[in-house]
């Protein structure tokens, strides 16, 4: 597969088959994770692979988490308080939103099943949970970033999918309880890894602005 085509071509999974991923293709796509580039090689990421009995544990501490209302505090959010979310974000996100909810309602789902379905990873049989000691600072999330790009591209080469989620850090708490995460480290983002369904859902790709929107060229 030309890389061009992976780029292009990958999106975001969000109904999974239950077939399990072999362990050999989780950690081609963790080798691929570990070979991006990092600020003076720092190589600050660390990955949990969650499978089998233990993700299913995951999800059932997850779900009562939810049914007894106790919230997360999330440490890294995708928004900063102390300033304005530019319009054109808003805007990507609300039509992102729109977008999932509709190819949900074409596959049958109700959206709030669909939202809730976050909290379960969509099925996938396979998670990475993308972890970052908290000594390496905010500025090494952009190795991290670079890493799970890695990951993403190598899995759809191997006809995994996968879809690269944060709102499952909302609980926060139960994750740093069922593996031991000690407060030095960030809970960067988890990462569904799985066999894509025929869903309606996974029909869905979202929109990129146009490069005059994003980009300027000075000569």
């Amino acid at each position: 597969m030309e890389l061009k085509d992976a780029i292009f071509a990958r999106r975001s999974i969000r109904d999974f088959q239950t077939e399990p991923v072999p362990r050999e293709l989780i950690k081609e796509i963790l080798e691929a994770g570990i070979r991006a580039p990092s600020n003076s090689n720092r190589q600050p990421w660390e990955f949990l692979v969650i499978t089998g009995e233990s993700l299913k544990g995951l999800k059932l501490e997850i779900e009562e988490a939810m049914n007894s209302g106790r919230g997360g505090a999330r440490e890294l959010k995708t928004w900063d308080d102390n300033w304005e979310m530019p319009e054109d974000g808003n805007r990507r996100a609300t039509q992102l939103m729109r977008g999932l909810v509709e190819s949900a309602m074409k596959a049958g789902i109700k959206a709030k099943d669909f939202i809730q379905s976050n909290f379960r990873f969509f099925n996938a049989a396979c998670v990475i949970l993308v972890l970052m000691d908290k000594g390496y600072g905010y500025g090494s999330l952009v190795s991290i970033g670079a890493a799970i790009e890695n990951i993403l591209l190598r899995a759809y080469d191997l006809g995994l999918g996968t879809c690269w989620m944060m709102i499952p850090l909302e609980y926060d708490y139960v994750f740093r309880k069922r593996f031991n995460i000690p407060e030095k480290k960030y809970l960067v983002s988890v990462i569904a890894v799985g066999y894509p369904s025929d869903s309606k859902v996974n029909e869905f790709r979202s929109a990129r602005d146009s490069l005059e929107n994003v980009v300027k060229f000075y000569d």
